[in-house]
């Protein structure tokens, strides 16, 4: 993923190494590779480490979230996002980077001001 990856208008908040995890036989398990996400001020972007073609990537959209929060999985930093379709992602977030993560995402989340003037 590159600059050039973005839309017009649109900018990078941050860039984070994750996993998706899932509780089975009573602990987090890794349901995959390591993947890298972006966080812009439109969408949040999960794409494989070596990924260059844009059909290599997932888009969460900021509508399809309801709500994001930083978590312990077994000791280990985490986060958890709710979707508008009852669905629940669990992220590990390499380097303890979570709370950075979900700080970018809430800033993605938020709506901007509105000049009151046009």
């Amino acid at each position: 993923m590159t600059p050039n990856f973005l839309e017009p208008g649109e900018f990078q908040y941050g860039a984070y190494k994750v996993q998706f995890v899932e509780w089975l036989n009573d602990e987090w398990s890794g349901t995959g590779f390591w993947l890298r996400t972006i966080v812009t001020n439109r969408r949040l972007v999960v794409f494989p480490e070596l990924g260059v073609y844009p059909q290599d990537y997932d888009t969460i959209n900021p509508a399809d979230i309801m709500k994001v929060w930083n978590v312990s999985l077994q000791g280990r930093d985490g986060i958890l996002i709710r979707l508008r379709d009852h669905r629940c992602l669990h992220l590990l977030v390499d380097w303890s980077q979570g709370s950075k993560l979900v700080r970018d995402i809430d800033m993605m989340l938020t709506t901007p001001l509105k000049p009151r003037i046009s």
